[in-house]
């Protein structure tokens, strides 16, 4: 693990980096009805067959949703990057959610940019792939919200904290 956390140095160094902030279950609901907005908006774009809007909405409900649970936390972060990093580090590695839920966004993640960014040839059922596991992927991040528990939350921050440290000691 030494060698990745060097590879997001950055995560911890420039600005909208990550960090610890308070809780803050008001934002955890804004997430929440941003997760499932984009959902409705897949169930649009699905019916309009417009493959990239597909791509884009069942990444962004996932990655809301995700985000969301950073906010229960106390975990801000604004690169996207960075906060799937910390969802393998710290909720995975942790047992809090399940390593398929990283594997997921993160495969959505990169396939949605490189659709994007770099016109790579994607096909049909890939994209309908990512569609139909969004809807579960939202409902067992959205359980793991609902169930996390004040001392789950302790450990994570104070292993986000170990984390930073570890980090920014061997970028040096």
């Amino acid at each position: 693990m030494e060698k990745r956390n060097n590879e997001f140095t950055f995560c911890f160094k420039k600005a909208g980096r990550l960090r610890l902030v308070e809780p803050n279950n008001n934002l955890v609901e804004v997430y929440k009805r941003k997760s499932k907005s984009a959902l409705n908006m897949l169930d649009s774009a699905e019916e309009k067959q417009e493959d990239e809007w597909i791509l884009d909405t069942s990444y962004y409900a996932k990655y809301f949703i995700v985000y969301a649970l950073f906010r229960k936390i106390g975990i801000k972060s604004e690169i996207h990057d960075c906060t799937i990093f910390a969802l393998k580090s710290l909720f995975v590695n942790e047992g809090v959610v399940n390593n398929k839920i990283y594997e997921e966004l993160k495969k959505s993640k990169d396939f949605r940019i490189g659709a994007l960014y770099y016109d790579k040839e994607f096909g049909g059922e890939e994209i309908l792939k990512r569609a139909k596991i969004a809807p579960e992927f939202c409902l067992k991040v959205e359980e793991t919200i609902e169930k996390i528990s004040n001392e789950q939350i302790k450990i994570i921050r104070s292993k986000f904290n170990n984390l930073k440290k570890l980090t920014l000691v061997n970028s040096q």
